[in-house]
């Protein structure tokens, strides 16, 4: 596999007291290939190479109305490129038994980004910002439950567009802020995302206009973004002495809701309303992670780091509606527990 990228950029900038104007553009030149020789295509051999040559505009801007307040507004053209496993045809199995074949038709995405902040700063460590912001997606990628029976997943551009809308908080503060030589400090940093996100779900035809296949299940003609969480929750509590031999503890915690883990497909291609497989969706979980850290001296430190303390369960559910019996049932895909990671390091430094 080989990704080769040529890019060269322009940018011109203005800026006062009060606001500052960036604007760029930037031409890229991106070529992927990839060289495969696998058993489960005719002919074992085959190459799959795209290439793109485009041009991204960018805007950002800034305005300052006090020395502790901004608000940015930031708009860009970008591209996403598919990743070397997504468009080898080759099959690769997970360690957890799912099998997934990359895809040598699938293009690259292309983005529009908009983004509106106000950002304020109570003080130089503390920030409490809101964010708005849109992005379209054009030929998103997907990941698909293939057609046929072997359960086997790959990679699509299922839709023409999807569209995102999301609001995001992001605050960093200090609870308790002590300069005394045994004092010790508290602060909190939170992170809340919601997103409304939609695409829809085509039906490929030849050039003839011939029916190929449809994305299309369950009556569905759009459903949400593969891989996004409605709700979004990272949170941290970080604590730390200021005496001769610091001490410093953070703690982690982080939820994401129930998200699509992969699109669903019909069971029959001119059926798609009557017998499907829909969305594969994973249930939301909260992970959390601690990290302790005490120092000896000039030389000694000592770490303790636990992670995925709470070992949630990992599960994943799919609504089946099979031609065989024609009754709609809820399955359980997928479930399984990560395990806890528990360590403790001791570091010398001369």
């Amino acid at each position: 596999a080989q990704l080769k990228t040529y890019a060269g950029f322009a940018t011109f900038n203005y800026g006062t007291d009060l606001f500052n104007i960036n604007l760029g553009a930037r031409y890229q030149d991106d070529e992927l290939s990839v060289n495969y020789d696998v058993g489960n295509i005719p002919g074992r051999l085959g190459a799959s190479t795209i290439s793109y040559n485009n041009i991204y505009p960018a805007l950002n801007a800034k305005y300052s109305p006090k020395e502790n307040m901004n608000i940015r507004l930031a708009a860009s053209s970008t591209i996403t490129l598919p990743e070397f496993k997504e468009i080898a045809p080759f099959e690769y199995v997970s360690q957890t038994g799912q099998v997934t074949r990359g895809n040598p038709d699938l293009n690259a995405s292309r983005n529009f980004n908009l983004d509106l902040k106000y950002e304020f700063f109570p003080s130089s460590g503390e920030l409490i910002s809101l964010t708005g912001f849109y992005k379209k997606v054009k030929d998103p990628i997907n990941k698909v439950q293939d057609r046929g029976s072997a359960g086997i997943f790959s990679y699509f551009n299922a839709g023409e567009e999807a569209n995102i809308y999301g609001l995001e908080l992001e605050t960093r503060l200090d609870i308790l802020e002590n300069e005394e030589p045994e004092g010790f400090d508290i602060g909190v940093g939170l992170n809340v995302s919601r997103m409304w996100h939609k695409q829809d779900l085509k039906e490929v035809r030849n050039e003839e206009g011939v029916f190929v296949r449809t994305f299309r299940y369950a009556g569905k003609t759009e459903t949400g973004l593969q891989g996004a969480s409605d709700w979004i929750f990272n949170g941290s509590v970080n604590f730390s002495t200021e005496s001769e031999n610091p001490f410093r503890g953070s703690l982690v915690a982080n939820y994401a809701s129930d998200k699509i883990f992969a699109l669903g497909a019909p069971e029959i291609q001119t059926q798609s309303d009557i017998s499907y497989n829909d969305e594969i969706i994973e249930k939301g979980f909260v992970s959390l992670d601690a990290v302790l850290t005490k120092n000896y001296g000039d030389h000694w430190s000592f770490q303790f780091r636990g992670q995925n303390l709470l070992n949630p369960e990992v599960k994943r559910v799919q609504d089946i509606k099979p031609s065989t019996t024609g009754i709609e049932t809820t399955e359980t895909v997928r479930s399984y527990t990560r395990g806890a990671v528990l360590s403790l390091g001791v570091n010398y430094s001369f």
